[in-house]
């Protein structure tokens, strides 16, 4: 049995252990960039070709047509978002299963339709708002007060999230992201979470593992990227069943849920569709990558 990733960097920790945890459930998985394909719809069907980087040769122009796969996990960074769920819905469209499908790999990438849909289903969240290019941005800083969060639509790791204290600096971003025709919410900020979070790992009906995110001194976000650390913890009932609460939401098998604890209760951040497993299985000890491919063989 052949199963298949999408991922541009197959270096990375992630994508090794699923590489691993797929050798040893005696399987091949072979790693291709979602950015090499070539979609077709011809005579009815949907055909795939790929350009190897490496062995392509220009003068013959002869990539490789994709042959059947028997499952596909999505590991693509949101650089590559469209054109990998473009490949990975014409997968989908092949019946060929997949860990996460293209809508809500989709869906979990926007930061505001994510948070719209996680609200319809009575999940909490920060309060949260966006408002259009000719909404005077001297009203929308005021429904939350200072200081506030400011995050663009996508991006991860922290990348593009930004607190701000006072609001000459907040029209000031606003204008300069208008501008660059780069869209943005505003979040009210919950000061007790003192730049702490919480990372659960949800597989299918269940939180497999979860860590406790601390930002470095003087940073508000929690991410490791930006130097935070991490210790496993143990969620409550409570806690765990609004993980996956989220993770349904979105439409996801498997996810990262960002959570915080507020005087509210807990709350819901952000869903994340390929979510990174070194830290968190470091930290928990738990053989994520191994669940993961058992997941997806259970949907082949």
């Amino acid at each position: 049995m052949k199963l298949l990733m999408l991922c541009r960097e197959p270096r990375l920790y992630s994508c090794q252990r699923l590489k691993q945890a797929t050798e040893k459930y005696g399987y091949q998985l072979d790693i291709l960039d979602p950015n090499r394909f070539l979609l077709k719809l011809e005579q009815g069907q949907f055909e795939l070709y790929y350009q190897d980087g490496e062995s392509y040769d220009k003068h013959r122009l002869r990539p490789e047509k994709v042959g059947l796969y028997q499952g596909v996990l999505p590991r693509f960074g949101t650089t590559s978002t469209e054109m990998g769920c473009n490949v990975l819905r014409h997968f989908e469209q092949k019946q060929i299963p997949v860990l996460n499908n293209a809508q809500a790999f989709t869906l979990a990438r926007d930061k505001w339709q994510s948070l719209q849909i996680l609200t319809s289903h009575g999940i909490p969240i920060p309060d949260t708002l966006i408002h259009g290019e000719l909404y005077a941005t001297t009203e929308s800083v005021k429904h939350f007060g200072l200081p506030m969060i400011m995050k663009t639509l996508s991006g991860s790791q922290g990348v593009g999230v930004m607190l701000v204290e006072s609001q000459p600096s907040a029209l000031s971003l606003l204008e300069t992201l208008k501008n660059a025709k780069v869209p943005c919410l505003l979040q009210r900020f919950i000061a007790e979470s003192k730049g702490q979070d919480i990372r659960a790992f949800v597989i299918g009906d269940q939180v497999v593992a979860a860590m406790e995110r601390t930002g470095a001194s003087g940073e508000f976000r929690a991410n490791i990227h930006r130097g935070g650390t991490a210790q496993a913890i143990q969620l409550s009932d409570a806690e765990q069943k609004i993980a996956v609460q989220a993770a349904k939401a979105i439409g996801l098998d498997v996810a990262g849920v960002d959570l915080i604890r507020s005087q509210q209760g807990i709350m819901v951040l952000e869903v994340n569709a390929s979510p990174g497993l070194e830290m968190i299985e470091q930290v928990t000890k738990v053989d994520i990558a191994g669940m993961m491919i058992e997941q997806l063989l259970k949907k082949c």
